[in-house]
């Protein structure tokens, strides 16, 4: 999901210079676009921190790596060894 929205993070601008170009074409962009880009922009921008706060893992939690264990792939976890 992360990706999903930096994708539309970064084609954010040139979709909107691409409709005011073509449903507007006067030298400026109107106040109401500007205002709903700018809100727009926003949003993403909190979405993304608040997925990545979801994502992180507790920084104090020991990380171990994927390991094989009686011919058995154990995925990589925080916490204990088995």
């Amino acid at each position: 999901m992360p990706r999903i929205i930096e994708i539309v993070l970064f084609l954010t601008p040139f979709l909107t210079f691409a409709a005011w170009r073509i449903f507007f074409p006067s030298p400026l962009p109107p106040f109401w676009l500007m205002c709903g880009l700018s809100a727009f922009v926003v949003v993403m921008l909190v979405a993304l921190v608040w997925l990545w706060h979801l994502d992180a893992e507790d920084a104090h939690q020991a990380y171990f790596p994927d390991e094989l264990h009686n011919g058995r792939i154990v995925p990589a976890r925080p916490g204990e060894p088995p």
